[in-house]
């Protein structure tokens, strides 16, 4: 554990150390030494996150149980904008074990074997115009399909050159990616094996979207991306809200997503092509939210999610349910208790996907049902110390019932999770 971690604080300080020369060096920073320092001391920004995680998963024979108790987090630096023009930073990613059986692999909490891990995950330059920034090497992406599924210690972060900003009321975002790290590995990957193709040479990613927003009540998104030989995505969504009473307020929204296999088709050995739709309401009042959703798969392909998490509305604690196919309905809800106790919120949802089928063959496939529940405390109310304020909890329990015409299988999942985070400017 050691020797990993302060192999990340060397790779860290090289990094840093690199991109400060290049700092010091560059044309455009004739603002002078007081601006640099400036930027590089007063203006920058030191964030220590830390995050503790217990997950176990009980699942029927054969795949087996999970089970692991991870300790980890990150530790960040990025200065302030040089003479109004760059920026620089980088993060360090660990995670390690606290308890970690070796025949309970799989939480991807850790990387395989039940191993710690330790990367660093970002370090970049970004130069910035008006409202243009242009991003180079390691870092996080966030768009629907490509982004970093923050849903265990570390997340998905990525390596290439991205543009991002305004054109008039549109805004834009354009990159060329050509490794990423998974939320558990310590190394960067090429995209083609990102998603698990080794038939092909090292293939990138072209990326691109699209966000227009007419007035504060709807939203507009696009957004696309390429890999060659692999997979080719598109995604585009609405969302609108409105209030249609004193204390009541409507919000509607509508996505649909379009995928196929490109070139050798080697993703899976054969052309495809698939979609997902969904549509979703919410009805807020006062602190409760009522949800409903409904989402579904095209019969081609299982929806493929190689590079985040899976942007449909019926993205669950354990199931996507995102099978060829599959018909999904959510019933679920929010209530924010911050009348009764500030800071405490509980979601509760109920999933029922159906329909699907085996792409090869169209055969049916299992039935799944899923049963969440999500318990959130942020200590940031007044009454509790500076020091505890940072301090997030986060208890999740799951129940997946998947019935085929013979038996019904239950899985069942728990999570604890601590983030404390601290920043210092």
């Amino acid at each position: 554990m050691t020797a990993a971690v302060m192999t990340v604080a060397r790779q860290a300080a090289f990094a840093c150390a690199g991109l400060l020369s290049l700092a010091a060096g560059a044309p455009a920073l004739a603002a002078g030494g007081d601006d640099l320092s400036r930027a590089l001391g007063k203006e920058s920004e030191v964030t220590v996150h830390l995050r503790s995680f217990y997950l176990e998963r009980d699942r029927p024979a054969p795949s087996g149980d999970s089970e692991a108790w991870a300790l980890g987090g990150w530790l960040g630096y990025q200065s302030g904008w040089v003479a109004d023009f760059l920026r620089i930073g980088a993060v360090g990613y660990t995670s390690q074990p606290l308890y970690a059986p070796d025949n309970k692999d799989g939480t991807l909490l850790l990387a395989p074997g039940q191993d710690g891990y330790s990367v660093l995950g970002q370090a970049y330059v970004a130069l910035r115009v008006q409202q243009h920034v242009f991003t180079a090497y390691r870092q996080l992406v966030n768009q629907p399909e490509v982004n970093p599924r923050d849903i265990r210690m570390t997340p998905n972060t990525f390596q290439g050159y991205t543009l991002g900003g305004k054109l008039a009321e549109v805004g834009y975002y354009a990159g060329y990616l050509d490794k990423m790290k998974a939320i558990n590995a310590d190394k960067f990957l090429d995209m083609a094996a990102t998603a698990g193709v080794t038939s092909v040479g090292s293939e990138a990613m072209w990326l691109g979207g699209l966000d227009y927003r007419p007035m504060d009540t709807l939203g507009l998104r696009l957004s696309s991306y390429h890999v060659s030989n692999v997979l080719a995505s598109t995604y585009l969504d609405a969302a609108w809200r409105t209030p249609i009473a004193r204390d009541l307020e409507l919000r509607l929204a509508g996505q649909h997503m379009f995928q196929s296999s490109t070139g050798s088709n080697a993703l899976t050995g054969a052309a495809f092509d698939t979609y997902a739709a969904g549509l979703k309401a919410d009805a807020q009042r006062g602190p409760a939210t009522f949800t409903v959703a409904y989402t579904q798969i095209g019969r081609g392909q299982n929806y493929q999610t190689p590079y985040g998490s899976w942007a449909g509305y019926t993205f669950m604690i354990v199931e996507s349910f995102n099978r060829a196919g599959e018909k999904t309905w959510l019933i679920g809800g929010t209530y924010d208790f911050k009348q009764q106790v500030p800071g405490l919120s509980l979601n509760v949802a109920a999933v029922f996907g159906g329909d699907a089928v085996v792409p090869a063959t169209g055969a049916p496939a299992s039935d799944k049902t899923e049963y969440d529940a999500t318990l959130d405390y942020r200590f940031g109310a007044e009454r509790w110390p500076g020091w505890l304020r940072p301090l997030w909890l986060r208890f999740r329990f799951a129940r997946v019932e998947e019935q085929t015409p013979s038996s019904t299988g239950v899985t069942e999942d728990l999570r604890v999770i601590a983030n404390y985070e601290l920043a210092f400017k």
